[in-house]
């Protein structure tokens, strides 16, 4: 398989993650059966352009959205981890209120994490160092 078709089966993945499918209602929607969508999550089986579409239909975007961030054209993994599929599934369930302030607050906590230390803070952090004098 090429890492086109791994990076497709990897955005099928993720999208079906992000709505909250598991494989064998993906594969109702488009008429398979569930270890034929296991194949093309896998790559271990090519998605054909008019199932793509099927499958896009059902995962509620646009066919673009398998070959955004062309893993074979930039050489990088784009896959989402199964961990940031789960947060931003959950993250999508929350009231429009709450996912504003979860935002910000993550905002803020990164901030935190790129700014340097306070002087203060990085006084307490570092034992004083004790100055004494030998007298001759």
């Amino acid at each position: 398989m090429s890492p086109m078709d791994i990076q497709i089966g990897r955005r099928i993945r993720e999208r079906r993650w992000l709505l909250g499918l598991s494989q064998e209602k993906l594969a109702r929607r488009v008429g398979l059966k569930f270890q034929q969508v296991q194949k093309y999550e896998t790559a271990g089986s090519k998605v054909s352009a008019s199932r793509l579409l099927l499958i896009a239909r059902a995962l509620e975007v646009s066919v673009s959205y398998f070959y955004e961030g062309d893993a074979a054209a930039q050489g990088t993994d784009t896959a989402m981890s199964r961990e940031a599929a789960e947060f931003a599934h959950y993250f999508m369930r929350l009231p429009e209120a709450q996912r504003v302030r979860l935002s910000e607050l993550v905002r803020a906590m990164v901030a935190m994490d790129a700014a340097p230390a306070p002087a203060v803070a990085r006084e307490k952090a570092q034992p004083a160092q004790a100055q004494h004098t030998i007298a001759a």
